[in-house]
């Protein structure tokens, strides 16, 4: 049964090993890179207007030309793009081209595609997510050639939403437990990763032995950890140890 989900499986373990934000990103260009795609775009969708500044927070993915990011970004172009605007009704995956096509709005259709063309991203592929709480997401590849069928791209859909959850589900967890760790837990839990001893550690930090103890049963009880191993190892998996 495991050989038949061999690709998927090791899709997965690469977005689990993935240590950055430019980590889960490679993992899903690598495996766009076999229908074409050169980049990729991911966030929370805006259901209503928000101030311009507002627009980095919810950028999740952006692995764009560096040029055309900062033209899109700075210029405000999330607010004019045809493709932002159908995502608001489209509950299925559609090409940029299906967004164009149905746009009303020439100007930003002809604005839009043309900018992004001289880039190299002439069509893309678009997946909306939508969370268990009803919020919008979505994951956009871009590429250089036409979609002829986006029934062809269904795979992207699984890679799309794995890997935009499992990232922000990291993400929360980081900052959910860095916030909960004291410092002197983190540090003992730090030193215990790098192979350090419960005596070396309290050399290091100028405690007792006793008390670095305490810490890190502390912190294992924080992560859910049945033991030490594992607390370090959970602390890894979510890159709080680095």
């Amino acid at each position: 049964m495991a050989d038949r989900f061999d690709q998927t499986l090791h899709f997965i373990d690469a977005v689990e090993r993935a240590h950055t934000t430019e980590e889960v990103e490679r993992c899903l260009l690598e495996f766009a890179a076999g229908f074409g795609f050169t980049s990729v775009f991911g966030g929370i969708v805006p259901m209503k207007p928000i101030p311009l500044a507002e627009v980095p927070s919810r950028i999740v993915f952006q692995a764009l030309p560096g040029a055309w990011a900062k033209r899109y970004n700075e210029s405000g172009h999330v607010f004019r793009d045809p493709v932002v605007a159908h995502l608001l009704h489209e509950r299925v995956p559609f090409s940029w081209s299906d967004a164009y096509d149905a746009s009303s709005d020439s100007e930003s259709v002809h604005l839009i595609r043309g900018e992004a063309s001289e880039f190299g991203l002439k069509d893309g592929y678009v997946v909306p997510i939508y969370t268990l709480e009803g919020s919008l997401a979505a994951v956009s590849f871009g590429g250089p050639n036409k979609v002829a069928d986006v029934g062809e791209l269904a795979s992207l859909n699984f890679a799309a939403s794995y890997a935009l959850g499992s990232h922000l589900h990291r993400q929360a967890m980081r900052k959910r437990l860095t916030n909960t760790l004291t410092p002197r837990e983190h540090d003992c839990l730090l030193w215990a990763g790098e192979g350090k001893t419960d005596w070396e550690i309290s050399i290091i930090l100028g405690i007792s032995r006793s008390t670095v103890l305490k810490h890190i049963a502390s912190a294992r009880d924080k992560l859910g950890a049945v033991n030490k191993a594992h607390a370090i190892a959970t602390a890894l998996r979510i890159k709080l140890l680095g």
